[in-house]
């Protein structure tokens, strides 16, 4: 199956041979380029998980700066067909607690080169109510409860799906996305100097809709069908989730609710999975520069029975990427789903978002975790208290970062020698 990703590349690559004389002839814009440099230091304290190999309580403690390069660049073949290609490198400096083994050397500078996006865009097709595009690309929906990380294993470095994808504007306001996509374990495209990361446990395989619509305007929603086959060494995983959400406004109140079921099998288990994420948010007009907003809500994923015939616990879609908090992310390192395997969870919040003038945001959340079926390495169902704060600043338009602390306090679901876990981080990026 790799070859499905490599003669895609190769079939964009034929595209590009005749890009200068078709564009000359019919009108194309020719190239345009950009680029970003993220430079993030990331400290984990006491954050606890199950460890692959000894199936023991552990904790990760690590410090590393991470900096990732990118450069992208964009050719107008035609007014309505354009090729986008973007390069991505990631290297690793002063790490602490991180053993890279046999790929230490995948984490220096330039020693890795990854095509994170590489795709053609052909628009107007049907009079202008249909639109392709084919290739390496990024494909986000909603909040990302369902869609929006292709590549979980490699972190925030990239996100992408290898994907064909035809939107259709069924009529002014709602369109409907129908694509096919396949990611593979270990990048063919990847330029390295030896095996890197993975960017997925196994190859992945979809296909589905997504619908969105804007009408009524009081009631916007969305909805979707998608089927995944996970290829996994044993006990492979085939199944469809279905689902939609409404996402309406009132004044200065917005609600959002999502619902979804699964149903599939993994193995000789039939899996029979729920999904509901739910929160109402309110935004009073103030005087002045502040501009809050003041949220609830309530995130359930349902977790696996042990004593039934069934697999009940949420399988994540494209969607194993840090939902609710960077720090809780790795805590599910080691479980059936691998790291961001967001599962068995009843999560509760409250939360204020508050403009501080300019572009200068703060976030603040609390979560109380739980899990839904008592899994863990303790005697209850307790996760811990879950504390984000986030602050965020745009200087220029070409220049942001943002501090993060996260802080969980741990519950019973953890043995009782279990400690209080820290995330923290800095971020800068620079665009041009």
């Amino acid at each position: 199956m790799r070859t499905v990703t490599v003669a895609m590349g190769g079939a964009l690559a034929i595209v590009l041979v005749s890009t200068d004389a078709a564009a000359a002839e019919q009108g194309g814009s020719g190239w345009e380029w950009g680029g970003d440099f993220r430079s993030r230091v990331t400290l984990l304290d006491e954050v606890p998980y199950v460890h692959p190999e000894t199936s023991e309580h552990a904790e990760h403690n690590q410090l590393f700066n991470r900096n990732r390069t990118r450069i992208w660049t964009e050719y107008e073949i035609t007014p309505d067909v354009r090729f986008h290609a973007r390069l991505m490198n990631e290297f690793f400096w002063g790490d602490r607690g991180r053993d890279y083994g046999d790929i230490q050397e995948d984490r220096e500078p330039l020693s890795e080169v990854l095509p994170d996006l590489l795709y053609v865009d052909v628009d107007n097709l049907a009079d202008g109510n249909m639109h392709l595009r084919l290739g390496r690309q990024e494909m986000i929906y909603g909040n990302g409860r369902i869609m929006l990380n292709g590549t979980p294993r490699d972190g925030s470095r990239t996100l992408f799906v290898n994907a064909a994808k035809l939107s259709l504007d069924l009529y002014p306001d709602h369109q409907v996305d129908l694509f096919a996509i396949y990611n593979e374990d270990e990048d063919s495209l990847t330029i390295n100097s030896q095996s890197s990361l993975d960017l997925i446990e196994h190859d992945e395989m979809a296909v589905g809709f997504y619908g969105q619509s804007q009408v009524p305007e009081q009631w916007p929603f969305e909805y979707h069908w998608i089927y995944k086959h996970e290829d996994r060494d044993s006990d492979s995983a085939d199944f469809q989730t279905i689902g939609g959400r409404v996402f309406p406004t009132f004044g200065e109140w917005s609600l959002n609710l999502e619902l979804a079921i699964q149903q599939g099998e993994k193995g000789d288990q039939d899996i029979a999975s729920e999904m509901i994420d739910a929160s109402l948010t309110y935004r009073p007009q103030l005087a002045g520069n502040l501009e809050p907003a003041l949220s609830g809500g309530y995130y359930y994923l349902s977790g696996n029975d042990a004593d039934s015939d069934e697999r009940e616990d949420w399988f994540p879609v494209f969607s194993r990427w840090p939902q609710l908090s960077e720090l809780y992310l790795y805590s599910f390192v080691g479980t059936d789903h691998g790291v961001g395997g967001w599962s068995n969870l009843h999560a509760p919040f409250i939360g204020a978002d508050i403009g501080l003038g300019g572009k200068t945001n703060l976030e603040l959340r609390y979560h109380l975790l739980l899990a839904d079926e008592k899994d863990g390495q303790g005697d209850g169902d307790e996760r811990g208290g879950l504390t984000t704060i986030n602050l965020a600043m745009q200087f220029t338009e070409d220049l942001e970062t943002h501090l993060r602390l996260e802080h969980l306090a741990v519950g019973d679901y953890y043995p009782d020698d279990a400690e209080d876990a820290w995330f923290a981080r800095a971020h800068l990026q620079y665009s041009f």
